[in-house]
């Protein structure tokens, strides 16, 4: 097993209540609620940054219309 490590973070009070009432309806660890909330935000960050380097780098885009004439053309669609 992976080691762990304590984090401290302030966040609202009002956003630490609806944590706590959402664990506490649920039956939910509060510590795994926020390593998958945080594990799925550094995720979207990071593909987020890929997009735009890709989007930056790219030579260019073609139009749906021109990929499905094409597709339709080569009778894969």
């Amino acid at each position: 097993m992976a080691g762990t490590t304590a984090l401290t973070a302030q966040i609202p009070l009002g956003l630490k209540e609806m944590l706590d009432q959402v664990c506490a309806q649920y039956g939910l660890h509060t510590s795994r609620v926020v390593e998958e909330a945080l594990r799925e935000k550094l995720e979207d960050l990071v593909d987020a940054h890929d997009l735009e380097e890709a989007r930056q780098t790219a030579v260019g885009f073609r139009s749906w219309e021109n990929v499905e004439s094409e597709l339709k053309t080569a009778n894969k669609l």
